[in-house]
């Protein structure tokens, strides 16, 4: 029952749908409603809908934040450039846009009480525990985002959710199977082993000058240091900008009163209903029928008002509010349609009145409590005032520092100090580099691929004023520039016989203990000085690393005792014997529950990309030849 939200969100906003929308498998990005942004510039067409290459790049950019922030310094920018990055993210966005197409087919279309009711759970929202509309407007502006993109990145959530949930809850693991993988992993083998070290066989490596000479003609690649760089650079950022800006008292005052009703709550209302609903193209007889029945819903509670949240359960077809007593929360003006709204604030408390025509059928509502128009004492707002300040101040300051730094670094391309001293900033030197080792600023594919273009290392020039990151403008020059270079055979003979001769005795170890471990599979015991017996789990330790651990549960257990054998980090081969295998006798609850979990969750997955991949085939799909070159 949402007409309107008005103003923009972004960011964190994602988080907090995702938190609240728990789907079973990643959505990125906010589209409009059904259709794409009308750009002409198509990457690829599914159905009715388009893929414009603006919003691949915004996708792009969206996962690759997104992974920089989840993985931190193990981030590898280097991955999101790559085509398989981008073709990954254009697949998602082609599946997300058939199963739209297929939800809004099937008419799962978000209800407004669900929307208003989402919104009114979300804390940056609230104020005193309760939804604020001036707070909600607000943060929307300053994350720089439309409400109808707002409300349409929960109704698409809520589509997809509709869809794809059937999939997911009918997904269950057997008891059988799970108390037999249960006991897979419980059971326990007893061990004993002997190592055979790498000395054993130090007499038999031979490396030639001719050998390390051959690997080195035939892996030149792996001993070629990649070009560097050493740049030095200059950020100009809105944020530093900003908070270099001093406001004055007055300016904090003037602002508080012209922006009064931002700072302020304006009257709320809480109300429940309890709604028949008729679809819009309905006959008259049928619009009739629906009336017919909430009008004796409305005269029975008109007898009996103790009765409401019974009905509103029993009877209510919005099946978000019927399961809260007919409740929809506490709401302001223009968050309801207007049929709706206009009956609610005419209302006194407790007054049940009905029954009201909307677009969704008939309601009849009742008045659950008002809160009184409030505002907030400047004190308590005054940070966010200042803050606003600094920003529409530096927004305007940056904007002509920007003009000018962009000039200034084009005009003067030889040195970035004139750029430097007009907008006061202090020129920074990067360590050595590569294009794919660069750290951040570097790290953004826009100025990485200016600053390592080979016009730039010859010449030396500035770059363009590139933005790395909305409101940061860097322009960068190369200072000192390192060749590739081929590292002569002199400098890595020695690491390079050192290799071969440790490949050398990995394989000849190998080759030892695997006809030693057939022999002894023979019955053929050799006198060896076996480990005590110890008794081990799937769970890898000091003794049994995560390849013995997969040697030893690989052995038949048929036949006792069993053999098998793996190379050990410190190059030795340990060969086990395998003389019992003990088996759980009752599955651990805890386990049992955890592979449950584990099995469904697979199941899940694979029922979900085969609905998926049914639900993109029956669209006409097609992606352009350069649709995931470059950005």
């Amino acid at each position: 029952m949402l007409e309107a939200i008005r103003k923009h969100a972004q960011g964190w906003l994602a988080k907090v749908i995702l938190a609240l929308i728990a789907i079973t498998f990643a959505l990125f990005g906010v589209d409009s409603y059904m259709k794409g942004d009308g750009s002409s510039n198509v990457v690829a067409e599914v159905g009715k809908l388009g893929i414009s290459r603006e919003e691949l790049t915004r996708e792009i950019q969206a996962q690759s934040d997104r992974m920089r922030e989840s993985l931190g310094p193990a981030f590898d920018p280097a991955v999101t450039e790559t085509a398989d990055f981008r073709k990954q993210v254009l697949d998602s966005m082609i599946e997300r846009k058939a199963l739209l197409q297929d939800a809004h087919k099937l008419n799962f279309l978000a209800p407004d009480a669900y929307l208003a009711s989402v919104l009114a759970q979300i804390p940056a929202f609230q104020q005193d525990g309760k939804f604020s509309q001036p707070r909600y407007e607000a943060i929307l502006r300053q994350n720089g985002r439309t409400p109808a993109q707002f409300e349409n990145d929960l109704r698409q959530s809520f589509m997809l959710e509709a869809i794809t949930s059937p999939v997911s809850l009918a997904a269950f693991p057997s008891s059988a199977s799970l108390s037999q993988i249960a006991g897979l992993v419980a059971q326990q083998r007893e061990v004993s082993w002997v190592d055979l070290p790498a000395s054993s066989v130090a007499s038999q490596i031979k490396v030639t000058a001719d050998d390390v000479a051959r690997y080195y003609s035939a892996n030149k690649a792996e001993f070629t240091e990649p070009e560097q760089i050493r740049a030095e650079y200059l950020v100009l950022d809105r944020n530093a900008v900003a908070a270099g800006i001093a406001v004055s008292e007055q300016d904090v005052t003037n602002y508080y009163s012209s922006h009064a009703a931002q700072f302020g709550q304006p009257e709320q209302r809480s109300a429940s209903h309890i709604l028949i609903t008729v679809d819009a193209n309905a006959d008259a007889a049928q619009r009739a029928k629906a009336k017919a029945k909430a009008t004796e819903l409305y005269q029975t509670l008109l007898k009996t008002p103790e009765r409401f949240a019974e009905l509103a359960r029993t009877q209510s077809q919005d099946p978000g509010s019927a399961a809260q007593d007919g409740s929809l929360g506490t709401f302001g003006r223009g968050m309801m349609v207007k049929p709706f709204e206009d009956a609610v604030f005419a209302m006194k408390p407790n007054e049940i009145r009905g029954p009201v025509e909307s677009d969704f059928g008939y309601h009849v509502i009742r008045l659950d409590g008002i809160q009184a128009a409030t505002t907030v004492p400047l004190a308590q707002v005054r940070a966010a005032v200042v803050d606003e300040l600094r920003k529409q101040q530096a927004q305007k300051i940056f904007a002509g520092l920007a003009d000018n730094f962009s000039n200034l670094v084009y005009e003067n391309a030889a040195s970035l100090q004139p750029a430097a001293t007009a907008a006061k900033l202090a020129l920074q030197q990067s360590s050595w580099m590569t294009a794919k080792t660069a750290p951040p600023p570097f790290n953004h594919a826009g100025l990485s691929a200016a600053l390592f273009s080979p016009e730039s290392i010859k010449s030396k020039h500035n770059t363009e004023a590139i933005e790395v990151q909305p409101g940061m403008l860097v322009s960068a020059r190369v200072a000192e520039h390192r060749a590739a270079r081929l590292r002569p055979l002199a400098e890595v003979s020695q690491a390079i016989e050192a290799k071969l001769r440790a490949a050398q005795s990995s394989r000849l170890l190998m080759q030892k203990g695997e006809a030693l471990t057939q022999a002894l599979a023979k019955g053929e015991e050799s006198g060896l000085n076996w480990s005590a017996f110890q008794v081990v789990g799937r769970q890898p330790s000091a003794e049994l690393d995560a390849a013995g651990v997969k040697a030893v549960f690989r052995v038949n257990a048929d036949r006792l005792p069993g053999y098998a054998g793996t190379t050990r980090p410190d190059g030795s081969y340990r060969i086990f014997r395998v003389s019992r295998v003990l088996e759980a006798t009752t599955p651990d609850p805890m386990l049992l529950s955890s592979i449950g979990q584990g099995v469904m969750q697979a199941q899940q997955r694979a029922d979900m990309k085969a609905m998926v991949t049914l639900i993109t085939s029956s669209q006409k799909v097609t992606i352009k030849p350069n649709a995931i070159e470059g950005r």
